[in-house]
């Protein structure tokens, strides 16, 4: 297909000059008819020269496993074996639920040689995408048209879990700075109830940690170390009911709730205007990562996720093979609109555990009914296990809680705000008071203070 340039068509106007010094009607004609014949001609003489060979070929390259919710590098590569330099315009065709970050580029490519784009994407759903075919526009020689092609080059993604953040980890436990990612040090010497070593007692120990039978037999102080234990089994029960599809926007990079300021520079029309992901992605990414650092460190992971009927179930099982099998069942979990039962899934998970664990709950509290349902199935579950309760604040309740009423409809608003605000915190308070571990915090905070309290379990040995 060709498509004329501003530069033909200003050939085609310049014929105007030749036409009028002519001066004859008939002349005139004539001279028009072979100006804009010669014209015709050189724009297919110029769109045949623009016609790309068979060894200009395009490739694109991405993460078959691209994460959810942060921004993931996409590369599209034009080799040029031709004899001729190419002058072009590409456009990369994104799927739609993805936001693009430039995906198009005009340029050049010298003969024999190699170009590249890199552009990103969001994906803010998790699921099978396909990236279909791309456009191109080649430039002819004499610039008077493109011939544009739609080039086949179709790949296949699948959007899990934010695996970034798991291979952020590994990188700053290696490098020792897990304080970036807000985490603490998570071992306390003396706790624990695994032998670790003999070694000298020093005066920044506990008096309690001196091992005296040691110290007798080697006639100086000396202290004991504990570990904590391994091969404890943790266990994720996501609630994949309708109250977990409410949407949250991303946090912004200063760490506030908000779409990143350069996602809303470059934001297609087609979405809304803040990107954000639903309750049960930000619950997905915080579970994915707690079980990475649980098999990590040598624990058995394992997840129920349920609604008014349990959806998945992996039984509970250590090292690195089971932490892939549980992204590979999580990757494409979305929430279904029925309420979500806490007696069938709880239930369910409860059945099926004979040794004691550490069961993280990652739901959401709204309405007495369901919070009267949460308390008496994880008090229940919590007579032989060890519970935590996660939910994720919504900042646009709050918002609408602290707003300054000043007409009548926004005093209702910020009623219904307040009320459901206060029907969450007395069920965090009744779960509290019966002995439940509890968490609730904002979206940028999840995965960091969800792994800190599993520390912190670990540390201290409750589990």
């Amino acid at each position: 297909m060709l498509v004329p340039t501003p530069r033909l068509l200003m050939a085609a106007i310049a014929g105007i000059a030749p036409i009028v010094i002519t001066g004859p009607y008939n002349r005139g004609l004539w001279v028009a008819f072979i100006w804009l014949a010669g014209v015709v001609l050189a724009a297919c003489i110029d769109g045949w020269f623009a016609w790309p060979s068979r060894k200009v070929t395009w490739t694109r390259e991405h993460d078959p496993k691209l994460s959810l919710g942060v921004w993931n590098e996409v590369r599209l590569t034009l080799d040029n074996r031709s004899q001729r330099v190419l002058r072009f315009r590409a456009r990369d065709a994104v799927p739609r639920l993805l936001i693009a970050d430039a995906p198009t580029a005009d340029a050049s490519c010298r003969e024999g040689s190699s170009w590249v784009l890199r552009y990103r994407v969001l994906p803010l759903h998790r699921g099978d995408y396909t990236f279909p075919s791309l456009a191109v526009r080649y430039l002819g020689p004499l610039g008077l048209v493109w011939f544009q092609q739609t080039v086949r080059v179709v790949t296949e993604s699948k959007v899990y879990p934010d695996i970034t953040a798991v291979r952020t980890y590994e990188t700053l436990l290696l490098r020792g700075h897990l304080e970036e990612l807000g985490m603490r040090r998570a071992r306390l010497r003396g706790s624990g109830t695994a032998f670790e070593r003999l070694r000298e007692y020093t005066p920044d120990d506990e008096f309690r940690c001196i091992d005296w039978k040691a110290t007798a037999r080697r006639h100086k102080p000396i202290a004991v170390d504990y570990e904590t234990e391994r091969s404890q089994s943790v266990f994720f029960a996501l609630d994949s009911g309708r109250l977990m599809s409410t949407r949250i926007p991303l946090p912004d990079q200063n760490g506030g709730s908000g779409a990143p300021s350069e996602t809303k520079e470059i934001l297609p029309r087609r979405h809304s205007p803040v990107p954000a992901l639903s309750r049960l992605d930000y619950s997905v990414n915080a579970a994915t990562l707690l079980a990475f650092v649980s098999q990590s460190r040598g624990d058995r992971v394992g997840l129920v996720a349920f609604s008014d009927r349990v959806l998945r179930f992996v039984a509970a099982a250590p090292g690195r093979r089971q932490f892939l099998k549980l992204t590979s069942s999580l990757y494409d979990l979305e929430p279904e609109q029925s309420e979500a039962d806490y007696g069938v899934g709880l239930g369910y998970l409860a059945a099926r555990l004979q040794r004691r664990c550490l069961i993280a709950v990652f739901t959401d509290v709204a309405g007495r009914e369901a919070g009267d349902s949460l308390i008496a199935n994880v008090v229940y579950l919590a007579r032989r296990h060890l519970v935590l309760v996660v939910t994720l604040r919504d900042p646009g309740v709050e918002s609408i809680a602290r707003q300054k009423p000043d007409t009548s409809e926004k005093v209702y608003t910020r009623a219904v705000g307040r009320f459901l605000l206060d029907n969450r915190e007395q069920t965090l308070r009744h779960l509290r008071a019966r002995g439940i571990l509890t968490l609730d915090v904002s979206a940028d905070e999840i995965s960091s203070s969800v792994i800190n309290r599993y520390l912190e379990i670990k540390a201290r040995a409750q589990l």
